[in-house]
């Protein structure tokens, strides 16, 4: 099968779906592949390395069977009746205009998000590199917040992390002498959370751990602490673990900072952000809310998807149809209740 890996569409998408180690594998399993001219740059791979592990370039990447990227968006140039495997964010219908385009071009459509094993676990998570930036990013942030509030900002000389290497980043939390640190709650103890307790624990912060079934009394947590991160996995139709109406029991100098980023979910005033403009307030309290945090680092998150989902388009560039992660087929949404089940 052709297999084509075009340039990003979305605004600081730095990331590659596929790195040329993974090239060469489906370059020697008989498959073509087709990168778009400066598809891998941001990430430190260029075009000379697709080269050598057997890749073609090109500067039409949507005329092909198979399309792996990083990030679907409306604005993709999708032809009738392709192939597309991506992040989708189309089960919850957070992009209906996505949606609609590849019903509308009969697209079979396969979301990284929703590829699980037999226990419902997803088996695509750039959670950790999504819990190490948005903390840091959150670290920052906070620092601002008390700076305009008279208080000395402890994190103003840290750079932004897309500005400098993951392993920078930390040598300089380590630097840091704190002499007050922030209260930090984390709601979930996953691959998020994880990510964002190792930033923390280079900064010399231990932060709560809110399980769910501590997350029904936040309350008893909100008026005290100064940073909150959500971390946890959130369906439609469940309950909000921090509404509106209790963010008027935080301090005026309190964050959020949602990585999960899932829309009016966990978190029921959470609106998705872009590096751009990354932050905004409701009630007073400020929230980032970043929905492609890991683009930040983008060589090791591109490193580790690319790992991830190379024995899936293996899988479908062979013909097979997978047993999760489809989404649209032969112009039908194929996700919902009754196809999980």
């Amino acid at each position: 099968m052709e297999i084509a890996i075009p340039v990003e569409s979305k605004q600081a998408e730095n990331r590659v779906a596929l790195v040329p180690r993974d090239v060469k594998k489906l370059v020697e399993s008989g498959h073509k592949v087709f990168l778009e001219t400066g598809a891998g740059a941001q990430a430190d791979f260029p075009d000379s390395e697709y080269l050598k592990a057997g890749a073609k370039i090109t500067n039409s990447a949507w005329k092909h069977d198979l399309v792996v990227k990083v990030k679907a968006q409306a604005i993709d140039r999708l032809k009738k009746n392709q192939i597309l495997m991506a992040y989708l964010h189309v089960e919850k219908m957070q992009s209906p205009k996505l949606l609609k385009k590849l019903l509308d071009k009969r697209v079979t459509g396969y979301a990284f998000e929703e590829i699980r094993d037999s226990n419902g676990k997803r088996l695509v998570n750039l959670g950790y590199e999504g819990g190490v930036v948005g903390m840091y990013k959150g670290l920052r942030v906070y620092g601002e917040i008390i700076e305009k509030n008279n208080e000395e900002n402890p994190f103003k000389e840290l750079p932004e992390m897309k500005k400098v290497r993951k392993k920078k980043a930390y040598a300089l939390l380590e630097k840091l002498c704190l002499k007050k640190k922030p209260k930090t709650v984390i709601m979930g103890n996953g691959h998020v959370s994880r990510g964002a307790q190792e930033v923390l624990a280079k900064a010399g912060i231990k932060p709560s751990i809110l399980l769910e079934k501590d997350t029904v009394h936040m309350e008893k947590f909100l008026s005290e602490l100064d940073i909150l991160v959500n971390g946890v996995l959130w369906n439609p139709g469940e309950a909000h673990l921090v509404s509106v109406k209790q963010l008027e029991l935080m301090k005026k100098t309190a964050l959020i900072v949602d990585i999960s980023c899932d829309e009016k979910g966990a978190v029921e005033s959470c609106v998705p952000t872009k590096w751009s403009s990354p932050t905004y307030k409701t009630k007073g309290i400020t929230h980032v809310c970043i929905d492609n945090l890991p683009a930040a680092i983008p060589k090791e998150a591109s490193e580790h998807l690319s790992s991830m989902i190379l024995k899936f388009v293996l899988k479908v560039a062979d013909g097979e149809e997978l047993e999760t992660g489809l989404m649209t087929k032969e112009g039908v949404f194929e996700f919902g209740i009754e196809k999980k089940l």
